[in-house]
């Protein structure tokens, strides 16, 4: 049977004001064969992209995909594709591909795995399709590429009733497939599409469905949606049968915009446009609105009645040839159809000798039919089915349970109309559970006679709970009518079945305005159409004279108007040969209402003789006046050929026969007659003794009289003690008000009580805030009271709730204070648990919604600082598994959003460092953080650099570790600074003992030449400014080489010689000098200078210096720096002190050049003139 969709109906719209919000996630579920490699490529190279879209891959013998192919065929978005592990949030643009023989469902958002138990793949794309459907409402679409037995319908199903998409890939095996093809899900898909066109649907169906994601609420629609609506729901009534203007309107709207959105259509006008210009639109919509309400074994009690007591009896007298027949009715997905098969088959196990079982399964719902056919239902059904008919009839596939194959071939399921299609026949139980109860009076009266005919002698009828044929106790009588269990009475009926039914016309929704401008003629000649169209097409309506108000064009023969003044009394029209027979049937009916029939009545005509059946009924419409209406039925030849007798009979005997069916046919007039009259008299006589009794009445009126003061006086003693039992209720009911009205005045939660009518009968005090209500306001309506708050909604949920059940929660706002209020609508039971309307409560939530907006403001202001610090942020759960991280991290590693959540992050680690970072994270919980130093990639330079990682626990007010928030902050240049600033200071040190070596040898060499201490601290002191100097020039070139001219200079411009163009000449190239060699030269030069300005050629005015330097070649291939030292004009008398003076310089020059350089020396000295020569090896010369 059908219902409306309650699960998935829109409570509630988002308020106008609001935001839109931004795509949500869709999961595209693709089951396919792992065979067809190509095919799956070219479907994920059209559909990879959306931003906000998510793909499974379910692969049907997923070992024998070629993995390595499918990548190459993918290029570039093979790095898309990645293998999920149990617990994996999804995220978009990835496309999951389970391993093999791996069962997916999905649950809160995020993926579970499991092995599969059976070595078989069936269910595996039903599984995850359903939990899909289940866990993600609408934002689903399921793909099918190829048949799988099977699999996939449940799913398919699941997906279309909570608002998604189903969509099949066109294959050259599913042509010719149509809803009563259960082989393939593809059979009840939204659409068959070519693969090149499957990627365009589902990027519009996307589109649409987030615009259609709100439907607006119903107390806001405009006039014109809501004509638009109807006009849909007469196009459903005229196309199917069936009148859906009564139906939920937010789950008719929702269904509607899936269709919309199916078609790609965007208004309901052009919507409309596709339900009239396509045939099967309105029946597509018709199966969208279906939704199967049954289970397996509903109602226990009644099954089990069913199982102990009806179905033992269905095989009593069955012979091994015979036949056991059953007719399900609104199968719906066949549930209750196998519940049945089961117990007929247990039962059948039992006995030595079985007939043949036949289950005919019935629906107007194809959809429902194909998964009834397949057989295939969800893990739901345990609690229902139990575990031992589980095992023994069901065959687990995945999360799934397959009816097995011995059940399934019990069953016969077939689209079919009980109103409009014949029925099936000679059936031993029919079963038709909550399917009346959606059918009028009328349809019941014409339906249950079906029932009688179908069924064999004592066949059973099995209904619903809520369902009964207490109007047909001629037809069916009670087995237990608790169970609601019938049995067939075989005695003929005078209600007849006939169908099929739906020559009835729809003209039940007419307008009331209509129908009361039509006269009572019209109405009673429409009164009699609709009856006679189910006899015969020859009839009479009469009005309650008998006067004819209308003969259908087939009656003219059985007219024969007599002479005298022209009548409209059928009694004097009839042909002569009717006029008994229908005078006493039109009595009969007069007097009981009921139908009457009269057959084989002779009517002569010409040289023939017919034999005519009457049939009078009275119009049973309570709209129209009383009438009759009489169909006249000539009686068929075949049914003449029963009656009439062999060939070889003679002729008197046929007209023997006529004279004894007249005379019996007078007797039985004449009988009719003698029975009337005898009731006359026996009414006279019941009319005497009526008046002897009333006078013996009046006569014991007087002692009753007597006795009354009696029975006063007994009655004031109950009313005494009625009344004291009345006192005390008034009491306690005194008390109840009193603590209910303290309970009211006490309460700051502001509440309203309204009944159902939506008038006021109670409030708190607190709530006068909000509605100005005062002690007079009891009994007004609620509409009459203006509202300080903005809630023009408020009698649209009240009315809602009081006809749902449902609570119903929404947010309102004070527009003068912008206080805030959640109200709260749940429907008032009174304490025997009727309805008797609802209760109204106010909660302020001022400061909570400031809070939020407060929290809000909050999280954005450090998302902001997160996001816009340098160093890389992170959330983590206990053991590395990130749950977060920042753009930052994204935007320096090149991992795409979500590849670094749980432990992909460490692909960006350097792989010598992973076992360092993890052993760190595992022991975070001991030393109360992380703190290590790696190596991250670098995507911008390709390549790593050094970060210094940090966490620390995030707690709850428990202490216990919620998550860890951390940090990453580049130290590579802080490490470089660090191994620079080493060498650094191992060349201080170097330098230090070099130097404090060289002050030691040059404090020795002048105690030696000096003869006293004054002159000791002058040349020392001489001599250490000289090698500060060299320092300074050292320091200075750390970056830049020092060079010989450099270095001569500063020796001459510190002495005060500075060089000219005639006294002192210094020329050469420039030259790089050794940091090791600049010190000792420096020294042999600051000695030969200071040696020139006290004793040499610069201490007189006519010498000259000439300091020349060049680099020449060597015959070994090698290159020397060779420097000329020259004085001329050295004064002759100071030679000897020149001499000893010099002494240090010599050595220097001498010994300690070639000894620490390799240098080759020349050191002449005469009168006059001074030629010193140095010359270095080249390579000793370069800087490191």
């Amino acid at each position: 049977m059908t219902d409306d969709d309650t699960s998935c109906d829109d409570t509630a719209a988002p308020p106008a004001h609001e935001a839109v919000a931004p795509p949500p996630l869709f999961i595209l579920g693709v089951g396919a064969d792992g065979l067809d490699a190509a095919r799956l490529a070219e479907l994920l190279d059209a559909v990879t992209g959306a931003p906000n879209l998510v793909i499974m891959l379910l692969l049907r013998d997923r070992h024998l995909l070629d993995e390595p192919r499918l990548r190459e065929l993918l290029g570039p978005q093979s790095s898309l594709l990645l293998a999920p592990e149990d617990g994996d949030a999804l995220h978009p643009g990835r496309i999951y591909l389970p391993p093999s023989q791996t069962l997916v469902t999905l649950e809160e958002g995020r993926l579970r795995l499991r092995p599969l138990e059976e070595a078989s793949d069936h269910g595996l794309i039903d599984s995850f399709f359903v939990s899909m459907a289940h866990d993600q409402d609408g934002n689903v679409i399921g793909l099918i590429m190829g048949r799988f037995d099977g699999d996939g319908t449940l799913g398919t199903a699941a997906i279309k009733e909570c608002g998604g998409l189903a969509l099949a890939v066109d294959d050259p095996s599913l042509h010719g497939m149509d809803l009563r093809s259960a082989g393939n899900p593809a059979a009840i898909s939204d659409d068959i599409l070519p693969l090149p066109r499957v990627a365009a649907r589902i990027a519009a169906h996307m589109q649409r469905h987030h615009r259609f994601g709100h439907p607006a609420p119903v107390g806001v629609r405009n006039g014109s949606e809501n004509d638009q609506l109807s006009q849909v729901a007469s196009i459903l009534r005229n196309a199917t049968g069936h009148d859906f203007h009564g139906y939920k309107r937010a789950t008719f709207l929702r269904r509607v915009q899936r269709r919309m959105q199916v078609v790609q259509v965007d208004t309901l006008e052009q919507y409309l446009e596709q339900l009239r210009s396509r045939f099967d639109e309105p029946l597509l919509l018709f199966n969208d609105l279906l939704i199967g309400v049954t289970q397996f074994f509903r109602d226990r009690r009644e099954f089990e009645f069913l199982e102990q007591q009806v179905i033992p009896r269905l095989f009593q007298g069955k012979q091994p040839g015979d036949h056991l027949r059953v007719w399900v009715l609104g199968c719906s997905t066949g549930e209750e159809a196998y519940s049945l098969a089961m117990l007929l088959r247990e039962h059948a196990q039992t006995l030595d000798v079985a007939p043949r079982i036949q289950i005919f399964a019935s629906d107007i719902d194809g959809r429902a039919l194909a998964i009834a056919r397949v057989g295939r239902y969800s893990s739901s059904i345990v609690a229902d089915v139990g575990p031992e008919r589980l095992q023994r009839w069901f065959v687990k596939e995945g999360d799934t349970y397959v009816v097995s194959k011995q059940l399934r071939e019990l069953c016969v399921f077939s689209q079919h109309s009980i109103v409009k299609d014949p029925p099936f026949s000679r059936l031993d139980l029919v079963s038709c559970r909550n399917l009346l109860i959606y059918l009028d009076a009328e349809l019941q009266n014409r339906v249950i006679p079906v029932f009688h005919f179908a069924l064999k002698p004592g066949g059973y009828l099995f209904l619903g709970n809520a369902e009964n044929v207490s109007r047909h106790a001629k037809l069916f009588a009670p087995v237990e009518r608790s169970f609601r269990v019938f049995q067939k009475i075989d005695a003929d009926s005078r209600m007849h079945a006939t169908f099929p039914s739906s020559s009835l016309g729809l003209d039940g929704h007419a307008p009331a305005a209509n129908r009361q401008q039509r006269s009572v003629s019209n109405a009673l000649v429409r009164a009699g159409e609709r009856i006679a169209d189910r006899y015969a097409p020859a009839y009479a309506v009469l009005d309650e004279h008998f006067d004819v108000l209308h003969f259908s064009s087939q009656a003219g023969r059985f007219i024969r108007p007599g002479g005298g003044a022209p009548s409209l009394n059928l009694l004097n029209l009839v042909h002569r040969d009717l006029r008994l027979e229908l005078r006493s049937a039109l009595s009969r009916a007069e007097a009981d209402m009921t139908p009457v029939q009269a057959r084989g009545i002779q009517m002569h005509e010409d040289a023939a003789t017919l034999a005519v059946d009457l049939f009078v009924e009275p119009t049973s419409d309570s709209d129209v006046p009383r009438g009759y209406v009489v169909l006249f039925q000539e009686v068929e030849a075949r049914e003449l050929a029963e009656l009439a007798p062999p060939k070889d009979t003679v002729s008197d005997n046929a007209h023997v026969q006529a004279l004894e069916n007249e005379l019996r046919m007078t007797r039985e007039r004449l009988q009719s007659m003698i029975e009337e009259l005898e009731s006359t008299n026996e009414e006279l006589k019941s009319s005497n003794e009526e008046y002897q009794s009333l006078n013996e009445e009046l006569q014991s009126a007087n002692e009753e009289l007597e006795t009354s003061k009696e029975e006063l006086q007994s009655v004031n003693e109950e009313v005494t003690t009625v009344n004291g039992e009345l006192a005390h209720r008034v009491q306690e009911l005194a008390h109840a008000n009193s603590d209910l009205k303290n309970l009211l005045e006490s309460t700051q939660i502001a509440t309203v009580f309204l009944d159902n009518e939506l008038r006021v009968t109670n409030f708190t005090p607190a709530v006068t805030d909000i509605l100005p209500l005062v002690e007079s306001d009891i009994h007004r309506p609620i509409s009459n009271i203006k509202l300080h708050v903005a809630y023009d909604e408020l009698q649209d949920d009240v009315r809602r709730v009081i006809r749902t059940l449902a609570v119903l929660d929404r947010e309102v706002e004070n527009p003068a204070t912008r206080a805030r209020y959640m109200v709260r609508v749940l429907p008032y039971r009174t304490v025997n648990n009727f309805i008797g309307g609802a209760v109204l409560t106010f909660m302020d939530v001022t400061p909570l919604t400031r809070a939020e907006r407060a929290l809000r403001s909050s999280e954005q202001r450090l998302r902001t600082l997160m996001e816009g610090i340098p160093q890389l942020v992170w959330r983590s759960l206990d053991g590395g598994r990130w749950t977060w991280s920042s753009p930052q991290w994204s935007s320096y590693t090149g991992q795409r959003d979500g590849e670094s959540l749980e432990l992909g992050w460490l692909q960006a680690v350097h792989p010598d460092e992973r076992e360092l970072t993890l052993n760190a994270w595992h022991d975070s919980a001991r030393t109360g953080g992380l703190d290590v130093e790696h190596r991250l990639f670098n995507a911008a330079e390709d390549g790593y650099r050094w970060f210094h990682t940090r966490s620390a626990p995030v707690l709850d007010e428990r202490g216990q570790v919620l998550e860890w928030l951390g940090t990453s902050t580049e130290s590579d240049n802080l490490r470089r600074l660090q191994d620079e600033q080493r060498v650094l200071v191992s060349e201080l040190q170097h330098r230090t003992r070099n130097l404090i070596t060289v002050v030691q040898s040059v404090a020795k060499q002048t105690v030696q030449t000096s003869h006293s201490m004054p002159e000791f601290a002058g040349r020392f002191d001489d001599r250490l400014s000289a090698l500060s100097r060299v320092q300074g020039l050292l320091s200075q070139s750390d970056n830049e080489p020092t060079t010989i001219g450099a270095l001569l200079r500063m020796e001459l411009d510190a002495l005060g010689a500075e060089p000219d163009q005639q006294r002192i000449v210094v020329e050469g190239p420039d030259v790089a000098l050794r940091k090791s060699t600049v010190q000792t030269l420096a020294l042999a030069l600051h000695e030969l200078a200071t040696n020139a300005l006290k004793y040499g050629a610069l201490a007189v005015e006519t010498g000259t210096l000439s300091v020349r330097w060049d680099v020449v070649s060597t015959n070994d291939a090698s290159a020397r720096l060779v420097l000329s030292w020259i004085e001329e004009g050295a004064s002759q008398q100071r030679r000897d002190d020149r001499d000893q003076a010099g002494g240090f310089g010599r050595r220097l020059i001498e010994k300690a050049l070639p000894y620490s350089h390799g240098a080759q020396t020349r050191y002449e000295l005469s009168d006059t003139r001074l030629e010193c020569e140095i010359q270095l090896p080249l390579t000793s010369l370069h800087d490191r």
